[in-house]
């Protein structure tokens, strides 16, 4: 309106006003085309975006839960292993055709009472959903709380109960297949309904994994009253109980009975119809082959592993992979995401993996006495090299004697350690105390805050009266000896490392590094 005031006082013979006001008009037309041309891709730009993380979030909502995988059938679990179900190594597999994790088995307890505790040891990324955390208990309100943190934490798919780990450290903080007992039947029940009220969404699975009973009819009977306390899933292990003296039945002794999962499976199915919980196989799986078989025999929903795994990470694959490319994998994880058992959980599965080529290039000892993560990834790199012809491998007969000495060395070492075991369970007999008595006292390493109060009594007869007093299974030249403990490997006491209240992951608090304690035994399905 104000041009055409303008236009209608200026002299119409004034031809290069009048062509001025003609091109502001058009450049300013232009320039605002332009910008309705900008925000119109912005926008479209904006609904693209949008549209793409739609596509994304189905995809996510496309990967099926634990319940869901179970209902489809054949779905192939990550068995719980203390120190071996870590983050890196679920990735590794989950990567090579498992389907569902179970973290190591965490302490319910400490779980609630330590937030350092929860952020070492539940750790988890999209790549490797959906997870199922497991835990040790014996306390209701304890698991209600644990499974209520799990969830709030990181969403966890899936919450277990061990009822199956048969050690001593089972048996002495009465926990695992020590609560199996009649006796301890409702405890265990009122356990399974705190976990359903922690966890009440319908997508998050309760799971108990257990063994066998001693009688079909009494395991059919426990099978049947945890799910009437609230369980979905449980996972059987086909061999029973045994002692933590590892005396009688069980453990590891003789094959799995998938014949005994299999009446359960199918009496399940029969009386309760629908409404029957899942039952995953535990046991007797070296191989896909027999993966495939154990759940075709038994009729199981699932079927999971734990040793096979350890050997072989891509059991559940359509191929096996390369030893050696697994293992670089799973370093190169580790890399990412740490291990909170420290390095002898990551040399634990480097041997399991690798342990033909290792004992081929004289390499295992090197591996084992090792103490970083770059030393791992050395000796695997040096074992790549070997087998592709890029470096030459000279055998060493001296290192193989040294193989031999050191391999007797921790022989010796088991020897020892299980004798000082008998002679404190034989003490704890002739004074009618339980038989771990002893053995559950003086366990736990020093703090260094301890330590370090120890250390600043200056008589050495005072001093080794104070750890006495409190760290009676620790070996006490190991940590305050500056020449280290005389007896090396085969000494009887634990060889621990203090727990720093500032380790790091890698260098966990919550895990004693003993030497005397046997690999498989730290790293099994709990």
């Amino acid at each position: 309106a104000i041009k055409n005031e303008i236009r209608k006082m200026m002299n119409p013979f004034d031809a290069v006003v009048q062509s001025r006001i003609r091109n502001e008009e058009k450049t300013s037309k232009v320039k605002l085309e332009e910008k309705v041309d900008e925000v119109k891709k912005k926008k479209k730009k904006r609904t693209s975006s949008s549209s793409s993380q739609e596509k994304e979030m189905k995809k996510k909502k496309k990967a099926l839960s634990y319940l869901e995988l179970l209902e489809r059938g054949n779905a192939k679990v990550i068995a719980p292993m203390v120190g071996g179900s870590e983050l890196a190594f679920r990735i590794l597999c989950r990567r090579h055709g498992s389907e569902v994790g179970y973290t190591p088995m965490l302490d319910s307890k400490q779980f609630v009472e330590d937030a350092k505790y929860r952020e070492i040891w539940l750790e988890t990324v999209e790549e490797e959903r959906p997870l199922i955390v497991h835990f040790s208990a014996n306390d209701p309100e304890i698991m209600n709380r644990a499974c209520a943190l799990a969830f709030e934490c990181a969403s966890v798919d899936g919450i277990d109960l061990n009822l199956g780990c048969p050690q001593r450290c089972a048996y002495a903080g009465h926990f695992g297949s020590y609560l199996l007992n009649e006796e301890d039947r409702d405890l265990v029940l009122s356990i399974v309904r705190a976990m359903r009220q922690a966890v009440p969404r319908a997508n998050v699975a309760v799971c108990v994994k257990i063994r066998l009973l001693d009688e079909f009819q009494d395991t059919y009977k426990l099978v049947c009253q945890l799910n009437d306390a609230g369980a979905h899933v449980v996972a059987i292990h086909g061999r029973k109980r045994a002692t933590w003296h590892k005396r009688g039945p069980g453990a590891r002794d003789g094959p799995a009975d998938l014949h005994t999962i299999k009446a359960i499976v199918d009496k399940v199915r029969e009386t309760r119809g629908g409404d029957s919980p899942y039952i995953v196989t535990n046991g007797n799986v070296r191989s896909k082959a027999e993966a495939i078989e154990a759940l075709r025999f038994t009729g199981a929903a699932g079927v999971m592993s734990a040793e096979a795994l350890l050997n072989n990470p891509s059991l559940f694959a359509d191929s096996n992979q390369n030893p050696l490319d697994l293992c670089r994998e799973y370093l190169h994880l580790v890399q990412m995401y740490g291990n909170p058992a420290g390095y002898r959980s990551i040399a634990f599965h480097c041997r399991r993996m690798c342990l033909s080529f290792l004992e081929k290039y004289d390499l295992l000892d090197t591996l084992l006495s090792g103490s970083r993560l770059e030393n791992a990834m050395q000796v695997i790199n040096t074992c790549i090299e070997y087998e592709t012809g890029a470096a030459t491998f000279v055998s060493d007969p001296a290192a193989k004697k040294r193989a031999v000495a050191l391999k007797k060395i921790r022989e010796d070492a088991k020897q020892a350690r299980h004798r000082f075991e008998g002679r404190m369970a034989r003490k704890a007999k002739r004074e009618n105390k339980p038989l771990d008595f002893y053995l559950t006292q003086g366990a736990t390493p020093p703090t260094t805050e301890q330590l370090n109060e120890i250390r600043a009594i200056p008589e050495h007869a005072k001093r080794l009266e104070k750890w006495k007093e409190a760290f009676t299974q620790v070996c006490f030249n190991f940590i305050l000896n500056p020449h280290g403990c005389a007896r090396g490997e085969s000494c009887a006491f634990l060889h621990a490392q203090p727990i720093s209240s500032s380790s790091s992951p890698a260098n966990n608090p919550y895990q004693e590094q003993t030497q005397q304690d046997d690999d498989d035994d730290l790293l099994v399905a709990g």
